[in-house]
């Protein structure tokens, strides 16, 4: 059991997304705190601030979640952050003090192999254990 868990939420679909919630409350002590964390991607730019589309989905996300986990009567906090994936899930790993990174996995594809996955990043630089969710696709 972990006291302080952060749960990944990518672009995959709202079935993940549960499955995801429910598999890392499953693993939280009695007392824990879960974190539902997610992030929005955009290319690089030389602003270290969202702009004002990244804050709309920002807040659309967050809502999104909030009553996602409300339906699913699980207490978390909700984190919806804009930046580079993997960095930002282990700043708010960080930030948290979590002592699991709960991450669903994909199929690895041509650009996962040439630039790196998000999975990889995080499991290379996490302080904290990281479980793997490999959800097959229906």
């Amino acid at each position: 059991m972990y006291r302080r868990i952060i749960c990944a939420i990518g672009l995959g679909s709202r079935e993940s997304a549960e499955h995801a919630i429910r598999t890392s409350y499953s693993l939280l002590a009695p007392g824990g705190e879960l974190t539902v964390a997610h992030v929005v991607e955009r290319f690089p730019t030389t602003q270290d601030n969202p702009d004002s589309w990244a804050v709309s989905v920002i807040g659309e996300a967050e809502d999104k979640l909030t009553m996602l986990c409300k339906r699913l009567d699980i207490p978390a906090f909700v984190h919806v952050r804009s930046g580079p994936a993997a960095r930002t899930l282990l700043t708010v790993a960080k930030e948290r003090n979590a002592d699991l990174i709960v991450v669903a996995a994909h199929r690895t594809d041509i650009l996962d192999r040439i630039f790196g996955s998000t999975v990889d990043h995080i499991i290379r630089h996490a302080h904290s254990s990281v479980l793997i969710d490999r959800i097959e696709n229906s």
